[in-house]
């Protein structure tokens, strides 16, 4: 059975990598964080917000739960910093 934590809003003390699209978290950015846990497996999700955002549309779009590859294209959007 697979289940995840509820996601809470960081900011980075170090780069890290976005699991959807897989380009850089710098630090001092914030990104949006989970835990996921599938049988004996357990991961830590980190994303930018924006694809975040663009995971949880598909889900929505998909009944509630997707499973995908690091590296999906990224949404185009605007970051500040």
């Amino acid at each position: 059975m697979s289940c995840a934590t509820k996601t809470e809003m960081h900011r980075a003390n170090k780069s890290h990598r976005c699991s959807w699209c897989w380009q850089r978290i710098n630090d001092g950015e914030t990104y949006k964080r989970y835990r996921a846990y599938d049988g004996g497996d357990a991961m830590t999700v980190k994303m930018h917000p924006e694809c975040h955002d663009a995971m949880q549309e598909v889900a929505r779009q998909e009944g509630g739960w997707i499973e995908w590859t690091p590296g999906q294209e990224r949404p185009i959007a605007e970051r500040s910093q």
